[in-house]
């Protein structure tokens, strides 16, 4: 059975983000589209079970170790992302580039392991961080390798959450797919940085009932398109073949762990 309030209380969680961390009741109503008494209620549900701390103001709010304690219990335990480094680290160091791989979580693509080679251009992204599913390879991968009824009902509700923004990714959306099916790979050049070239491929588990994606790319200057299309892409569809048969152990585990 579906329970409203604890689906309302977890919107409010989900309007903190690394770049909104503090936030004040009307903030959070604007976001959710909840009734301001609503918030308010549950703010103060939150904030007494620890969820929800006073911010640097009075009137703003941010997330307590209880969201934190959740995250990182998250994070040891994602075996996935545990077996997946070492193998992610050898091809990051391998070709100095950056190697993510992340899970959709509704229109965005967050980021559960990361390698990187020393050597990389740094950018601001960690385990956790979560990337804008239409507008980078992680996403266009995992769009890339969804089943077209899937893949339509999900572009359709992200066209309608984006409005006329929409058009400008609709373009490189339909490529990346295309580049796909063709290719087994998909291109992100300099479209969602300025200074990073990157490529995409779907992880996906033996029974294709789980997709993850992931990406490796770096300083635009050093990995050239043709870099990336040589032996880079090679190496990450050898990586994502590697990483997929731990999706159906994880993927029954995680069942074998839900009790109703």
């Amino acid at each position: 059975m579906f329970v409203t309030a604890l689906h309302r209380g977890l919107e409010v969680l989900r309007c903190f983000t690394p770049d909104t961390p503090e936030l004040g009741t009307s903030e959070i109503a604007r976001m959710t589209g909840l009734p301001q008494p609503t918030v308010w209620r549950l703010c103060y549900t939150l904030s007494q079970s620890g969820y929800l701390i006073p911010g640097r103001n009075a009137d703003r709010l941010r997330v307590g170790p209880g969201v934190l304690t959740l995250g990182h219990a998250s994070i040891t335990h994602a075996g996935v992302a545990e077996f997946a480094y070492p193998l992610m680290k050898v091809v990051a160091e391998k070709f100095e580039a950056s190697v993510s791989l992340a899970e959709p979580d509704r229109h965005n693509m967050v980021i559960v392991q990361r390698a990187e080679s020393p050597a990389i251009l740094k950018l601001i992204l960690h385990v956790g961080s979560q990337l804008e599913m239409v507008n980078s390879s992680l996403g266009w991968a995992y769009l890339a390798a969804l089943p077209d009824a899937e893949r339509t009902s999900l572009l359709t509700a992200i066209k309608q959450q984006l409005g006329k923004a929409w058009k400008v990714h609709a373009t490189a959306v339909e490529e990346a797919i295309a580049h796909y099916n063709e290719h087994g790979f998909v291109f992100n050049l300099r479209h969602s940085h300025r200074d990073v070239n990157a490529i995409g491929v779907p992880v996906i588990s033996p029974d294709g009932r789980r997709i993850l994606a992931l990406t490796c790319g770096g300083n635009s200057s050093y990995m050239t398109k043709e870099r990336l299309a040589g032996p880079i892409a090679a190496a990450l569809k050898e990586l994502a073949r590697q990483i997929a048969p731990a999706l159906a152990g994880e993927h029954v585990a995680r069942h074998r762990n839900v009790a109703f």
